[in-house]
């Protein structure tokens, strides 16, 4: 029954190695109380993992689908150091 999972899992995934990585998170997630996404499975956290995945219920969080910007990344890193080094300065002055 796991080998059709495995199967089904496989056509959401871009490769084995991807589907491994996701079911595995996903898996770590369960087991720590996340709640399920798929109704009617009593079965293991990794089974349920891989399922929830066929049913298209979890998928890679990839950069160019979260549509950030590497110049907004530094930018955000820039404005967190300029004021880390402001409030470090006033904490000198003080």
């Amino acid at each position: 029954m796991a080998r059709i999972t495995v199967e089904d899992s496989l056509k959401k995934a871009e490769n084995r190695f991807g589907l491994v990585l996701l079911a595995s998170q996903r898996a770590k997630q369960l087991h720590k109380g996340s709640e399920v996404l798929i109704e009617g499975t009593n079965n293991r956290e990794v089974v349920t993992a891989l399922r929830e995945v066929a049913a298209g219920k979890v998928a890679y969080a990839r950069p160019e689908f979260l549509h950030v910007k590497k110049e907004d990344v530094e930018l955000i890193e820039t404005s967190e150091s300029a004021r880390d080094s402001a409030e470090h300065k006033d904490e000198e002055e003080a």
